[in-house]
């Protein structure tokens, strides 16, 4: 018997074999979003913008305008960093920051319909992104990682379903079918792109970096770290400080929490059973977060972090769960596509024709309506669709946005790794990650939960010889209000909202002690404005009680400081 010889393994035969293509399907399953669950992805970031808006709005001219606690000299010589930029900076009046305020909520509103949806996109995230460095002192987290999402969501088509786009495309489908009565395109549910990775990571960092930069005992072995976040009278709520009382169940809401933020990121990514495993996994945050909501009062943090898991939803949660209630419950046919087409054919009736006429007027020339139609329903597809089983189109990134997307995401990767090791960003590389807002730290409650706190008296001497205390003037009431150095019930209740708590926490700091002759000028302007008389302030101080938590979980005696002696005069 004569031994053949096998066939050599060519090129072709490598990347047609079984393991390969599996080990792809896998890939691509784990990095692939829903374009459903994008859809909800996108309405959720337009909200959240809107009632970010809808919150600094309250505090315009305060913390935004020349008028308020951080003028544009000040900004800029004192706190920005010298790569940072911000268009609200071009003028410190309210009026012009309320423009910007208000073109930023046009451009959410775009994006919450999804109209223009990438356009809208860019705008909202320039335009935040331009508002919260115009005052880094009122900046939590939580507005740090939604800037972060609009920032990755640029590269998404996020107006591919439900949307205004998606109706309009489907409409030109239609009429520009050969024959009468064609069917609209239809989209393959999955987007794969390294943009889709790129947010399902940025999204992950901020558990797996919290998680390593936890290093404190209270984190990592005795477990009591959250009994000394819930003794944190600054942002406690009244069922935190409920909890606070059972140290037993908050040593197992300690490890629960260091664990899911540890190793939860990596189920969402999970190879096996992904449908159910990613859909578990995303339920399991968005509790974590609807548990810190109930217990801290830490502003938008805990709404963003949970709403933001809807981009993780697999098509399995739309096809299965979702699927099943529909057949469930009692139907509405036809509901929300009626809707989506009514907003596509008053876009073709009214404002494509404004938008012709007004081009016509000021620049002399007609728009091609349908061209400009034609790109932006294109949008989330740069290279063109391909065919994708049953007639299906399934979209695509261009290369250029996907190198792009890849290069963001190293950089990304490595100002994260500056957080938890030795490793240092090269100093030219720096600049970019201020200007486009990708710089982060995820140091929340680490290396340990802070062990003291307190609240602020602002006790002042009116000329009539009568004392009162302006710390409501943080709540923007100006009425005189005698002084109490008595404990509040609530201390987060003392302050108009988390922008101000944050203020207030780093005016506390030391390396931001200069900020307190800023807003000393600011308290005698604003309460001399309202005020005459006697009635006037003369002088003032700022004081913070100390308290310390003890190991017993007690508070000491508060210990009075005065942070700052101010004089109106």
């Amino acid at each position: 018997m004569v031994a053949s010889k096998k066939p050599p393994r060519t090129k072709a035969t490598r990347e047609g074999s079984p393991a390969l293509h599996r080990v792809r399907g896998k890939v691509a399953e784990v990095f692939s979003a829903d374009l459903r669950s994008l859809a909800v992805f996108r309405v959720v970031l337009a909200l959240l913008v809107l009632s970010d808006l809808a919150n600094r709005a309250t505090d315009l001219a305060a913390h935004y305008s020349d008028v308020g606690v951080l003028s544009r000299a000040t900004l800029l010589g004192e706190v920005l960093n010298i790569w940072a930029f911000s268009v609200n900076l071009l003028n410190g009046t309210p009026l012009f920051q309320a423009l910007l305020f208000s073109v930023c909520a046009l451009a959410a509103l775009s994006m919450l319909f999804g109209y223009r949806t990438r356009l809208a996109t860019v705008i909202v995230w320039a335009l935040l992104l331009s508002i919260q460095q115009r005052n880094p002192l009122v900046l939590g987290s939580g507005e740090i990682l939604l800037h972060l999402l609009l920032f990755w969501s640029m590269f998404l088509p996020l107006g591919a379903m439900w949307s205004v786009d998606g109706a309009r495309e489907a409409r030109r489908g239609t009429r520009g079918g050969a024959t009468r009565g064609a069917r609209p395109r239809r989209l393959s549910p999955l987007f794969l792109s390294v943009a889709t990775a790129g947010l399902f990571l940025q999204i992950a960092f901020v558990y797996w970096f919290t998680a390593l930069i936890k290093t404190g005992e209270e984190w990592r072995t005795d477990f009591t770290a959250l009994s000394f976040v819930l003794h944190y009278d600054q942002v406690v709520t009244p069922l935190g400080s409920f909890l606070s009382q059972f140290p037993t169940l908050l040593w197992a809401m300690t490890l629960g929490t260091i664990l899911l933020e540890g190793f939860g990121p990596f189920l969402l990514f999970s190879p096996f059973f992904t449908g159910t495993v990613r859909t578990a996994a995303a339920l399991a945050f968005m509790s974590l977060h609807y548990g810190i909501y109930l217990t801290m009062d830490i502003g938008i943090f805990p709404w963003i972090s949970a709403f933001c898991m809807v981009c993780f939803l697999p098509a399995w949660f739309w096809d299965k769960p979702v699927a099943y209630l529909r057949e469930s419950l009692p139907e509405k046919p036809g509901a929300l596509r009626g809707l989506q087409n009514a907003a596509a054919i008053l876009v073709h009736a009214y404002w494509l024709p404004l938008r012709s006429w007004l081009y016509s007027m000021f620049l002399g020339r007609r728009p091609e309506a349908y061209q400009e139609a034609g790109k932006n329903g294109r949008e989330s597809s740069p290279a063109g669709g391909t065919a994708a089983g049953s007639g299906a189109v399934t979209l695509r990134s261009s290369v250029a946005a996907n190198v792009l997307a890849a290069i963001c995401l190293l950089y990304v990767f490595g100002w994260n790794l500056t957080t938890v090791s030795r490793f240092e960003m090269p100093q030219r590389l720096i600049p970019p990650g201020v200007l486009l807002g990708l710089d982060q730290y995820w140091g929340m409650f680490a290396p340990s939960p802070p062990k003291s706190d307190g609240w602020f008296v602002i006790p002042g001497n009116l000329k009539g010889e009568q004392q009162v205390d302006l710390m409501s003037i943080t709540r923007d009431n100006f009425e005189l209000h005698a002084v109490s150095w008595e404990k509040p019930p609530y201390i987060a209740d003392t302050y108009k909202n988390e922008h101000w708590r944050k203020y207030m926490e780093n005016l506390n700091q030391e390396e931001d002690a200069g900020q307190r002759l800023h807003f000393g000028r600011y308290i005698c302007r604003e309460w001399n404005e309202r005020h005459v008389g006697s009635e006037q302030l003369r002088t003032f101080e700022i004081t913070y009680m100390a308290e310390e938590t003890l190991p017993d979980y007690n508070e000491a005696a508060p210990v009075k400081s005065v942070l700052w002696e101010h004089s109106c005069f």
